[in-house]
């Protein structure tokens, strides 16, 4: 039943985004179209600055995995869906992970929050019922136990005095069972 209802998620998502989404046969969904802002979509590119903001239509709940594809021609690339913001190569200090919001609020980690800079990476957050975690080109930065359980939120790409392209968000409902397969 739970699988009939993350493919029926599937379809509607794709029904509800018309020509933005398109879902593979791995059941990820394709948004790009979602602007908020100045954001322009160029040759399938997505170029966020100032404000702008990259954000699903459709809203998640766990257990999702998200995969982004993305760079930034400096600092701030910023995601969100369960935190408010996780901060890669924060102005701040570019080192450290920013996390704020939600359960891991504030649970920042030194050394992991880097990224190159004008190099596209692909951010996996895969986010479950009781955990979530952030990985970098297959790289694990990020983990925390807690409850998401009750996260019902659009996945959002932006930044802050940084120039950020996105060339994919993609969402894909996980079948609810144990906490087997972590790794991307």
């Amino acid at each position: 039943m739970r699988r009939l209802v993350a493919i029926m998620q599937c379809l509607i998502i794709t029904v509800t985004l018309g020509l933005g989404a398109v879902a593979d046969e791995t059941g990820f969904v394709e948004h790009i179209n979602m602007l908020a802002g100045d954001a322009r979509v160029i040759g399938g590119k997505v170029t966020l600055k100032g404000t702008d903001r990259l954000t699903t239509k459709a809203s998640f709940h766990p257990p999702v995995e998200i995969d982004i594809t993305a760079k930034t021609d400096s600092t701030n690339l910023r995601i969100a869906y369960a935190a408010d913001q996780i901060i890669f190569n924060w102005e701040g200090c570019p080192a450290e992970l920013r996390v704020d919001g939600g359960p891991a609020g504030g649970k920042h980690r030194a050394g992991s929050g880097q990224i190159p800079r004008n190099k596209f990476v692909t951010v996996k957050w895969l986010v479950l019922p009781t955990k979530q975690q952030v990985f970098v080109d297959g790289d694990l930065r990020f983990e925390h136990q807690g409850d998401y359980s009750q996260v019902l939120r659009p996945v959002s790409v932006f930044c802050y005095e940084s120039r950020v392209t996105v060339t994919s968000i993609r969402v894909r409902s996980l079948p609810e069972k144990p906490d087997a397969k972590t790794r991307p």
